[in-house]
């Protein structure tokens, strides 16, 4: 790479000079200097990529033989050196296996009882059925007519119910009786239980662990009429008016050709603004289709609407001086009509509505089912109801050929809206109890309105004591709130809800006689309504059984005797074999031994490759004129040997090679002894060879040995940089090993802030080392370096074009004087 120079220049004109090949000769050995420090980054970049290459093929090694999540490999725990097989002759009955100290023979195992923990459950269900929050009053009966509905849940299975005759007036036992007679319809008799107590309904599902909730009714009905919820015969400004200086602008009616409406100047306000509008309106003849109002809502906007609801009309601004813009009614603006077409297939009998004119909503009741061509009577019970509820009397109904709509002289503002969607709160129930079961997520407030005991508070607060810890709940806590405070408590328990038996129970975490509940309701009454008793203490049961005869009594179901390790699984009898084979082991340290040869085979390779320093990295001009394949095979060279003689690499490799034949104290063989040798090849460089048969007789001989050989460890910790020395004489092969490995690699930081050796100097992807090591700081400081280089470069080459400008226009003036003096000597052409 060179100096990168964007300028245009035209040079040599004058002199005839080639500056451009001039400046680049100039300025040859000045680019030396950059392509050597591009050499030197890459060489830093190539060898820091060793060395994590090395970092990885480290950590391979040990994610394999020292993962503590597979102590079966894990050359660092006793389960890996185990030559011991046991079997369960029924292992419904009793699970086993084997720890490292475990003696070949056949034990008879005879479980008499199982560990338990010790548990508490609610003695009744919780809820009683699913009674409504409220009594049923007066007023609310007054709304139980024929055609109502409200829906029944049971079990994921909705019904609608709609009441078949007018209860206004009736007690609220009479009407229970009926509403019996409607769910047995529905859902078939026996299933539902409808009761009445003092005004309140309750219903109550004949399936304990069922459940069942009251809904409201999905009020369709404007759709029967063919209106949408919030129709309206308007279109509004959408903002406030600040220029009444009038305009013009175009509307459409029904499609029909667009009528010109000019707006006269001259309104200072928006209420003389709407009277232009309507002036204008009445000159085009439209003023009884549509008119402009003053936006009740806001003092500085405006509505038009509609006299005759059948009628679409359409907005579209002027062509010279819009108005619409300063109304700030968008052009294209749309009234729809709000004339609905009647589906007379679906019942109409108390079905409800309402119609908004001016703002003020008038409920209609239907109290008929109109079939196609009673269009009068609809027209007539909807005006007589506007009527008695005091409406206007100059808005019409209109109802004809099963189409619906309104009218009047006057600009009123109409909306249709749908009515109550159905019966639910009028039947005293509420969506704050959602069913007739427990909901977790509800607050204890809205649950203690649907249990058979409520939950009483103090001050809005309960308090209560499990095995001597104090919780606190509030009504708005939900009882989710309640059983994480149990369950993440230092109380030992965990309490749960069945929803299909609709009981609590309240469980130990341990087993055995241990295990203990005390509980006790300290304000409120949290357990007594939850039906979970609170006078007696309960506690676990021991596991007990006998081996070969030997009565053993244990608190959990799970234990170890003898370096046999028991999991009961229930009362029975069973017999556990154990016995031993040093193939397996053999086989497994034969695996350890070629995965260290390896390992130690990948590290020799880079400190023992060459190093070609003839071959240096390629520079950019250089690659130019060569070949992909050329630029591979010199690229293999010029990688090759960069941590040859490594100082890192070979401390590491003469660490692990003293770790495994210097002696372990308090153990009396090593890896000699037990058939494990460095090989006498020098080529090798420290592999280790296996003598087979030595090995398989000292397992079979020397197995404890053998696991404490490589899995002893330290009583001093390996942070304790202190006794060092002492943590390495006392460990095992397997533990010194690791702890090489981790100075090495290891990703957390000592107590000097370090972290692994190899991770110091290179840094590993994934880590915050990637970034900050010493490799990469060096290469960070030669890229500076190569910047500041670059700058200097570019001046020069600056320097030297102006240079050589100069000197072109000196030639330039010398050659000007040359003429003109010849043309004076009269010596020109």
């Amino acid at each position: 790479m060179r100096i990168a120079d964007n300028t245009l220049r035209f040079t040599g004109l004058a002199s005839g000079v080639d500056t451009d090949e001039m400046v680049r000769k100039l300025m040859s050995a000045e680019n030396m200097k950059a392509d050597k420090l591009r050499q030197a980054i890459q060489l830093l970049e190539w060898r820091r990529d060793n060395y994590r290459d090395m970092t990885n093929s480290i950590r391979g090694f040990k994610d394999e033989y020292f993962n503590v999540l597979k102590n079966s490999q894990n050359f660092r725990s006793a389960t890996a050196f185990s030559i011991f097989q046991a079997s369960s002759s029924d292992t419904n009955v009793l699970g086993v296996n084997v720890l490292g100290s475990a003696t070949a023979g056949s034990y008879s195992i005879d479980i008499g009882a199982i560990a338990k923990t010790a548990e508490k459950a609610s003695t009744a269900t919780v809820s009683a059925g699913y009674a409504g929050l409220t009594a049923i009053n007066a007023v609310d009966m007054s709304a139980m007519k024929q055609g109502k509905e409200f829906t029944i849940t049971l079990d994921d299975v909705t019904k609608t119910i709609t009441l078949d005759a007018d209860y206004t007036g009736q007690p609220p036992s009479n009407f229970a009786t009926s509403l019996q007679g409607l769910v047995d319809s529905a859902f078939g008799s026996g299933k539902i239980a409808v009761s009445e107590n003092s005004g309140k309904l309750t219903f109550t599902p004949a399936v304990t662990s069922s459940t069942l909730s009251v809904g409201d009714s999905s009020n369709t009905y404007l759709s029967t009429l063919g209106f949408s919820n919030g129709q309206s015969n308007m279109i509004t400004s959408s903002g406030d008016i600040t220029d009444f200086s009038g305009g013009n602008f175009k509307i459409s009616i029904d499609g029909a050709a667009s009528i010109d409406i000019n707006v006269a100047a001259g309104a200072g306000n928006r209420d003389d603004l709407v009277a232009n509008i309507n002036t204008a309106l009445s000159a085009a003849g439209v003023d009884t289709t549509v008119k402009a109002i003053a936006d009740p809502d806001n003092s500085e906007r405006i509505k038009f609407v509609t006299l005759d609801t059948a009628k679409a009309i359409s907005f579209t601004g002027g062509d010279t001086d819009d108005m619409l813009s300063k109304v700030n009614i968008s052009s294209g603006g749309v009234i729809n009509a709000m004339s609905g077409t009647i589906d007379y297939d679906n019942s109409d009998i108390g079905k409800e509505f309402n119609i908004k004119i001016d703002g003020t909503s008038y409920k209609i009741d239907l109290t008929t089912d109109y079939a196609a061509g009673e269009d009068a009577l609809l027209q007539a019970e909807i005006r007589n109801q506007l009527t008695a509820a005091g409406a206007p009397a100059d808005v019409l109904v209109n109802v004809d050929g099963g189409k619906i709509s309104f009218s009047s002289s006057n600009a009123y503002r109409i909306e249709i809206e749908k009515g109550d969607d159905g019966l639910r709160d009028e039947l005293g129930f509420s969506s704050t109890v959602s069913s007739s079961r427990i909901k977790l997520h509800d607050t204890l407030e809205n649950i203690s309105q649907n249990l058979g005991t409520q939950f009483t508070f103090v001050g809005d607060k309960m308090t209560f004591e499990i095995n001597g810890i104090t919780f606190e709940a509030d009504k708005t806590d939900t009882m989710n709130d309640v059983m994480n405070k149990i369950n993440n408590s230092d109380a030992g328990v965990t309490l749960r809800y069945n929803s299909l038996t609709d009981t609590f129970a309240m469980e130990t975490k341990d087993t055995g006689t241990v295990a203990v509940i005390n509980n006790t309701d300290t304000t409120g009454n949290f357990f007594a309504a939850l039906n979970i008793d609170t006078a007696a203490e309960e506690r676990g049961t021991d596991a007990s059984l006998t081996i070969d005869g030997v009565a053993v009594t244990r608190s959990s179901n799970q234990f170890e005797v003898d370096g046999i390790k028991y999991d009961l699984k229930t009362t029975g009898t069973a017999t556990v074999t154990v016995s031993a084979s040093a193939d397996e082991l053999v086989d497994k340290i034969k695996e350890f031994v070629d995965g260290y040869n390896e390992l130690i085979a990948t590290i020799n390779g880079e400190l023992s490759e060459k190093r070609h320093r003839d071959y240096p990295p390629l520079t950019d001009e250089q690659k130019k004129e060569m070949s992909e394949k050329e630029i591979e095979l010199w690229e293999e060279k010029a990688k090759s040997g960069l941590l040859r003689n490594d100082p890192i690499l070979e401390r590491f490799c003469d660490s692990m090679r003293r770790a495994l034949y210097d002696s372990v104290e308090g153990v009396d063989i090593g890896l000699y002894d037990i058939g494990i040798t460095t090989s006498n090849n020098y080529k090798d460089r420290g592999k280790l060879v296996i003598d087979e048969e030595k090995l398989k007789k000292a397992i079979e001989e020397n197995p404890n040995k053998i696991t404490q050989l490589f899995t002893k460890d330290s009583s001093y910790d390996y942070t304790d940089s202190a006794n060092r020395t002492a943590r390495y004489s006392e460990q095992g092969l397997g533990q010194r090993l690791y702890d090489i490995i981790q100075d090495n690699i290891r990703i957390t930081r000592d107590d000097q802030g370090r972290k692994g050796i190899l991770l110091e100097k290179a840094g590993i992807v994934g880590d915050l080392t990637e970034s900050k090591n010493i490799l990469s700081e060096d290469i960070n400081d030669q890229n500076e370096r190569l910047d500041d280089l670059l700058d200097r470069l570019a001046a020069r080459q600056t320097y030297y074009y102006n240079m050589f400008a100069r000197m072109e226009a000196a030639i330039q003036s010398m050659n000007s004087q040359s003429s003109w003096l010849m043309s004076q000597l009269g010596m020109g052409g």
